[in-house]
């Protein structure tokens, strides 16, 4: 009996499958399947990740450029402002990942450099990737208060990757506190298993407990629902040092609230003050 072949879709019929097969229609209207599926759940993916643009997906941050700005004129893409390595790579994986199908991606800068950072993402050929674009100075909250009326998408279902943790210019901190899992990368988007780990911790998170102040720190460790009361002074001990950067880290906690890690940049410390991996603060 002859038979024809055809794709279907079976993530139509078995939602909460990841299925990729053919199906054989003899002529007399039988329907036979052949293929493989896997376990993962469509909704182990979030409907929308953000990312920082300086110092996460590129480098160096814009408002370094003086001389260029002194000139009047635009940074030139990988020459004076490069991607980390490995965006091409992530990108070039969620574009061939059957699970972000239905997945959106977007940008939120607060750059005061708001015409360089939309001409980079031409330069960049990046523009057609991301859907939304939030670039303007100011609170990233606005930013996201932006992205949730115009995607429809939930905080909850957000994943955001940024370099600064909290503080005057902390990004992690204010944005996890209206319930998006945020990522804190303070070397940018430097390595591959920054994405791969995220994602993992999301698949968890989202399924769990959903908890609000939660954020994926730099170690991979995960610091969930606790936020921290800024009228109480903590002491914890330096674990962290990048002298070339010239930020560290301090593990901290009271017996009560789950250790976390405190960012901190060396302009914070007391005139004349240095620090070394182990002190106590």
């Amino acid at each position: 009996m002859l038979a024809t072949r055809l794709w279907i879709p079976l993530a139509l019929l078995l939602p909460e499958l990841v299925c990729r097969a053919s199906a054989f229609v003899t002529r007399s209207g039988s329907i036979s399947f052949t293929g493989s599926c896997s376990t993962t759940s469509l909704g182990s993916v979030p409907s929308l990740v953000v990312f920082d643009l300086d110092n996460t997906l590129w480098t160096p941050e814009l408002y370094q450029l003086r001389s260029i700005a002194q000139k009047n004129q635009f940074p030139v893409a990988h020459q004076d402002v490069k991607l980390f390595p490995p965006v091409r790579d992530i990108i070039y994986q969620i574009k061939s990942d059957d699970r972000f199908a239905n997945t959106k991606f977007a940008v939120a800068s607060r750059t005061k450099s708001v015409d360089w950072a939309h001409d980079l993402l031409d330069q960049f050929e990046l523009r057609d990737f991301f859907h939304y674009a939030e670039i303007f100075p100011g609170d990233k909250k606005s930013h996201f208060n932006n992205l949730k009326s115009v995607s429809g998408v939930d905080f909850h279902e957000m994943l955001f990757f940024d370099d600064a943790r909290d503080g005057k210019y902390g990004n992690c901190e204010p944005v996890s506190s209206l319930g998006v899992l945020s990522v804190h990368c303070p070397n940018g988007l430097y390595q591959e298993a920054i994405w791969t780990n995220a994602l993992e911790h999301y698949k968890e998170w989202s399924t769990t407990h959903r908890s609000p102040n939660s954020i994926v720190e730099w170690d991979n460790t995960i610091t969930i629902g606790q936020p921290v009361d800024r009228n109480k002074r903590y002491t914890g001990e330096v674990k962290y040092v990048n002298r070339e950067k010239r930020f560290g880290f301090i593990k901290y906690g009271d017996g009560v609230r789950k250790t976390g890690d405190m960012f901190f940049h060396f302009n914070n410390l007391p005139s004349g003050q240095t620090v070394e991996e182990g002190d106590e603060l």
